[in-house]
């Protein structure tokens, strides 16, 4: 239940403390060790170029950098009037294992397709190092709708409203973002084009349309409506309009994330009078508790892989991110720090995890990585919450 778009009264039980859960493990992943080396004539473009390579290559949760590696990257770049151009040979264990150009007006799409590519080929995974993430920011009584690159570049702002902005919600084609915007008075569900650039209505029923989640497809989005007078979950077929009621009790129903097969929805509910995670088919019908062990839980985040399920639960008087296999069992709290962390999302991947937290005052975004618990700071500034990660890049 997003603060501050639902309001309820709730009679907690008691909750846990901290010292009551297990922390997040380490993945464990053996990192492959990979040596860098960047040349050119611009020594700024070299630094820069270089900086993020590295950055890309130890967050990548699959590679590291080392002075001696198992795999070696030898890279160039230029600039001319024409744009930049950088060229990278890779051998692994003395063979060459990739030669290629990339070519582009900034460095840094070109250096994060680079590390993707390098990831790729090492280990056959695919990197995130080209995703981007997008989340609500709100300075002086202004709502944004921002996406950042996973580089020192500043944000993008595609949207600005006086009326609050919130959920949204990034496509499995990459192309919209779906978000609820109270510009006449009423939470409307909005999809944005990036290809566009434009914002479009695509329901508007009375009360609340919020929360969006789109199915694995990219043909459904699942949705918080109000229009009854109680907060359900519906299923909204994108191109038809037509919707589906999935839930139908007294109680409120909200914060819907699709398993990756589509064939399973976990969501929020306080049909106990309190806060838990619920699972369902994905064409309604009856639900099966999932959390037990918290007296609130809310924002579910399925992993792309199905196998955890990431969420929010309280502790004490605190809000923190809590990670738990999808039947419920080995519960792994992630975050200490901070009094408000909310919101968990997985990369594409599902070898990161980005949320919002007040640990350094002013709710920022923060990205994890699971294999080395390492955690970076993604927003400087302005108060920033409500991530949603984009899917991958389009291999060539």
């Amino acid at each position: 239940m997003k603060p501050g778009i639902i309001a309820v009264l709730l009679v907690l039980i008691p909750g846990a403390t901290a010292t009551d859960f297990l922390p997040m493990t380490p993945v464990g992943a053996e990192c492959v060790p990979v040596s860098v080396s960047v040349t050119g004539r611009d020594k700024a473009l070299v630094d820069d170029a270089e900086a993020q390579l590295i950055d890309d290559i130890d967050f990548s949760g699959l590679l590291e950098t080392a002075e001696e590696g198992y795999a070696h990257v030898e890279a160039s770049v230029y600039s001319d009037d024409r744009g930049i151009l950088l060229r990278a040979g890779v051998t692994c264990a003395g063979e060459m294992l990739m030669v290629k150009e990339y070519s582009g007006s900034s460095i840094y799409p070109l250096v994060h397709a680079l590390a993707d590519d390098l990831v790729y080929q090492i280990t056959g995974e695919q990197g995130i190092a080209s995703t981007r993430i997008a989340y609500i920011v709100r300075d002086s009584g202004t709502y944004h709708l921002a996406v950042k690159s996973l580089d020192p570049r500043p944000p993008f702002y595609i949207l600005s409203d006086d009326d609050v902005i919130t959920t949204p919600a990034w496509s499995p084609d990459g192309d919209r973002i779906a978000f609820t915007a109270f510009r006449s008075d009423n939470g409307d569900l909005y999809l944005y084009s990036l290809s566009d650039g434009t914002a479009s209505k695509i329901l508007s029923r009375g009360g609340l349309n919020t929360s969006p989640a789109w199915s694995p497809d990219g043909g459904s989005i699942a949705l918080t409506l109000s229009e009854n007078g109680n907060s359900d979950i519906y299923l909204l077929d994108v191109d038809s309009g037509d919707l589906q009621r999935l839930t139908a009790r007294n109680s409120i129903e909200t914060s819907a994330s699709f398993s990756p097969t589509g064939n399973q929805i976990v969501f929020t509910s306080d049909r106990l009078g309190y806060p838990q995670l619920y699972v369902m088919d994905s064409g309604g019908g009856g639900a099966d508790r999932a959390t037990f062990s918290h007296g609130y839980c809310d924002s579910p985040s399925w992993s792309p892989s199905g196998d955890r399920i990431a969420y929010t639960a309280m502790v004490g008087s605190d809000f923190h991110i809590f990670v738990m296999n999808a039947d419920g069992s080995d519960i792994r709290q992630v975050t200490f720090e901070g009094t408000l962390n909310e919101d968990p999302v997985w990369s594409p991947t599902g070898r990161h995890l980005a949320f919002s937290s007040d640990r350094d005052g002013a709710r920022a975004i923060y990205i994890l990585e699971l294999n080395r618990l390492t955690v970076r700071k993604l927003t400087e500034g302005v108060e920033s919450y409500c991530a949603t990660w984009s899917p991958l890049r389009e291999r060539d």
